[in-house]
């Protein structure tokens, strides 16, 4: 595998982890970033050495030795930012949400798909090794058993962003999560939650997924809790298993004892950046983070939301 010349479109906070990352995949070289904040750009260029800097995103995708794009720019960009890209003729990965409505969503996979190009969705938990390892044993070695209940807890005291909720922040991961351990996509969700500092924009949601094999899911994400918590908790038939999202431990619950799980931590943001060059480098790599999962987290997102409004629990 040859170098591939890699830009990055919004280097703020995450931006910046991001061409971190990418400098140090060795298959990738990063040619170029875009950032309205000139400061942004100055940091990349004295931190990273990148002195290809364009506020201006549509001069990074003019370059022609440009083969991909990673997106970090705010979720109400995401869809002209990546179809932008797309029509440019570049591989691209953004960040999760794909879009604000899964119409738009439809819209680029359908474009990528048209224009023979990569699009992958930052729904990094995919490349967790601990959630990796669930997920094999619940797959390969039905380690648990009939699973009976999921329960995730994504919690940590947040300011009040003008630009998001709650739901289209952190939702996108426990519906994707879900869907990596369970392979499967819930037949109906029920949401409730609201806004506390402010007069909309949910805060706080619990969001309660159900599966056509009986699988109950709850999501308790919030922006109002104190301690920072990544949590899965699995609840089966022969045992269950308490996952550390962050620090990437098991914890397994059995007749009474309790046994923990070794996984060697990785770097996810790098492994997924890895993935992505190699998904758009090798034909026959299948991309596990693609265009159409970013979708249907949408759609389960709309489903919550419609859930809040009307009162009830909404069949997808």
């Amino acid at each position: 595998m040859g170098k591939y010349n890699v830009g990055i479109i919004g280097v703020g906070y995450w931006g910046k982890k991001i061409v971190d990352e990418f400098t140090k995949v060795e298959d990738a070289n990063v040619i170029g970033v875009s950032d309205l904040d000139e400061k942004n750009l100055q940091f990349c260029a004295e931190k990273f050495g990148i002195k290809n800097g364009f506020k201006d995103y549509r001069e990074l995708l003019a370059q022609k030795d440009l083969h991909a794009v990673a997106v970090a720019v705010p979720n109400a960009m995401h869809f002209q930012v990546c179809r932008d890209a797309l029509n440019a003729g570049k591989h691209v990965l953004v960040e999760k949400p794909i879009t604000l409505t899964s119409a738009e969503g439809r819209e680029l996979v359908a474009l990528a798909g048209k224009k023979k190009l990569t699009l992958a969705v930052g729904h990094i938990f995919r490349f967790n090794n601990a959630l990796a390892e669930v997920r094999r044993l619940n797959k390969e070695e039905k380690y648990f058993g009939r699973i009976f209940l999921v329960e995730l807890n994504w919690l940590n005291l947040e300011k009040a962003f003008p630009d998001r909720d709650v739901l289209f922040d952190l939702a996108p991961h426990m519906f994707d999560i879900q869907n990596y351990i369970l392979d499967q996509w819930p037949t109906e969700v029920t949401c409730t939650g609201g806004p506390f500092r402010r007069d909309q924009g949910e805060e706080t949601a619990y969001v309660i997924s159900k599966y056509k094999d009986g699988v109950i899911s709850m999501s308790n994400i919030s922006w109002l809790v104190p301690k920072k918590t990544r949590q899965v908790f699995i609840a089966g038939e022969f045992r269950s298993a308490l996952v550390d999202a962050v620090a990437q431990k098991i914890t397994v619950y059995e007749s009474g004892y309790t046994k923990e799980i070794h996984v060697i931590p990785n770097n996810t943001i790098r492994d997924e950046l890895i993935h992505f060059v190699q998904s758009f480098s090798d034909p026959q790599k299948e991309t596990k983070n693609s265009g159409a999962v970013g979708v249907k987290t949408v759609e389960l997102i709309e489903a919550a939301k419609q859930s809040m409004k009307e009162r009830r629990g909404i069949k997808v």
